[in-house]
């Protein structure tokens, strides 16, 4: 009786084991772990996240919820992808709220911060390109760290909560690709870096809807070819 007892006082809330699990499925959303168009495995998700599938069930029918997962015939589930209309909205609301936090969080984002930032990206580009999965990973772990900082430098809560939805609802559109010329694409998170080490508000504005418009030629670009 008292090892049952120690055995569930030790064990995590139920609660918590669902955010958790939420917490890194929405990562992996992010980062395309979890591919467009494949459908999911409750077991091979519970087993790599260590889990049973009740707070997996939770958490995926949470991001259901959300409307970045989708139930086809069958009850399987799949991350949704957004058709191109969804997709050149957000990136047009993008344009916009990342332009102004990028604004508001000039010389506010640690300098530490920054100065990371910039050891990871010199990291990359003398890294060999003998694995270019790996080296982009790296580049979407790097985005993805560096428009988060940014969000929370900003000052508010609900522009970050905002960002973040809209950041996640445009990776739901296409498999993030190698860039084109990946040095062009480190070029514009330096010049972000610069604007935000020096308070410059209009330069991280500028710098930022210049990434954004980037990205999004780049992508039109690639359907056309489709």
């Amino acid at each position: 009786m008292q090892r049952t007892e120690l055995a569930t006082a030790a064990a995590p809330p139920a609660g918590s084991m669902a955010d958790n699990a939420y917490a890194h499925l929405h990562e992996m959303l992010l980062t395309h772990r979890l591919p467009l168009d494949q459908p999911i495995s409750e077991r091979i998700l519970a087993a790599d996240l260590g889990i049973s599938r009740t707070p997996l069930r939770e958490a995926l029918r949470r991001l259901e919820g959300e409307g970045l997962l989708e139930r086809l015939p069958g009850g399987v589930l799949r991350a949704r992808r957004i058709t191109v209309e969804e997709f050149l909205e957000i990136q047009q609301l993008r344009r916009l709220l990342e332009g102004e936090a990028a604004a508001a969080a000039a010389g506010a984002v640690e300098a530490e911060m920054l100065a990371s930032l910039r050891a990871r990206i010199a990291a990359v580009l003398a890294a060999p390109d003998s694995c270019p999965t790996g080296r982009q990973e790296r580049r979407l772990e790097i985005d993805l760290d560096l428009h988060r900082a940014i969000a929370a430098a900003a000052g508010s809560a609900t522009l970050a909560r905002l960002l973040e939805d809209l950041r996640r609802r445009m990776l739901l559109f296409t498999t993030p690709r190698t860039p084109e010329r990946p040095e062009d694409v480190y070029a514009q998170y330096e010049a972000i870096i610069d604007a935000l080490a020096k308070g410059d508000r209009e330069a991280a504005r500028a710098a930022m809807v210049g990434h954004v418009d980037a990205l999004r030629a780049s992508i039109l670009r690639h359907l056309a070819t489709l």
